[in-house]
């Protein structure tokens, strides 16, 4: 699959080794900082690196003993992945990542502030990090921490990714995590650390643009819409009925609108989705 999150950040690995806060001038090393505790240790973050591609942004940070930590988010305050890594070969460091699913209910992200004029962002956080992000059970970490670092901004090689909608009436900007496939028909997945997972599904070995009527019964050309539980950490697959226009539909980029109800299995309770856009990139 071609992963156009990690291709929208690929500038991060290409200026991390060299970019710390040393780099900075007198002043803004005065305004920059790069707080973090690890499993109830306070951790000394020596270098970290911004990357701002629109409205995607990835900081990493480095300790000299061991450890690095990377948060993934957008400008509008969603956290898509925080996790931590071994950053040197004899590291005992253990790689964990934020829940897979509605992280937003084990981990607190909070976006301060961004300045665009100064290119600096704000942010604190805290919460837990999983051995296994897919698994409730598995060993976790515990992190917490702030920063107000600079950022660097790049142009992305493909503007625009990305998945908006409203959602009973609130803003849900999201962006493809995983897809699924069975060699005919795909299904990109879009996650924002909420509850709710939408999925693109379009027939891959030929796709179509054109618009399209859609329930709960259709195999392909339409959106899926699910719901994480955290008591029972079961996905509830809603029922749904809809529209959805492929604007651009190849190997490489689906892009549209759509717009649909999602209906509960059992209790029939409804969640509308209205003036929905995707640009993704196609597995």
């Amino acid at each position: 699959m071609l992963n156009f999150f990690a291709v929208l950040l690929t500038a991060v690995s290409l200026v991390s080794c060299s970019s710390d806060s040393s780099s900075d001038s007198p002043q803004d090393q005065e305004a920059n900082y790069f707080n973090l505790t690890y499993n109830g240790q306070a951790k000394n973050v020596n270098s970290w690196t911004a990357i701002k591609q629109e409205s995607f942004i990835e900081v990493s940070g480095d300790t000299p003993d061991g450890l690095g930590i990377s948060l993934k988010f957008n400008t509008h305050g969603n956290l898509y992945e925080a996790f931590t890594h071994p950053n040197t070969i004899s590291s005992t460091i253990s790689t964990s990542s934020s829940f897979a699913y509605f992280s937003n209910s084990t981990f607190t992200f909070q976006l301060v502030e961004i300045n665009t004029t100064n290119k600096t962002i704000k942010v604190n956080f805290s919460g837990k990090l999983y051995e296994d992000e897919y698994d409730h059970t598995s060993t976790t970490n515990t992190v917490s921490g702030s920063f107000k670092i600079s950022y660097i901004e790049y142009t992305p090689p493909i503007s625009g990714i990305g998945t908006y909608a409203k959602v009973n009436g609130q803003d849900w900007y999201g962006i493809q995590k995983s897809s699924t496939g069975d060699g005919s028909t795909s299904t990109l997945f879009e996650q924002n650390g909420g509850e709710y997972i939408i999925g693109i599904v379009y027939p891959y070995l030929s796709p179509q643009t054109g618009t399209f009527n859609f329930s709960n019964n259709s195999a392909t050309k339409r959106i899926s819409f699910s719901k994480y539980d955290p008591v029972t950490h079961q996905e509830i697959e809603y029922n749904v009925s809809g529209t959805i226009t492929y604007a651009t539909a190849s190997s490489m980029i689906v892009q549209g609108t759509f717009s649909l109800t999602a209906t509960h299995p059992t209790n029939g309770s409804t969640i509308t989705i209205t003036n929905g856009t995707f640009k993704e990139g196609a597995q």
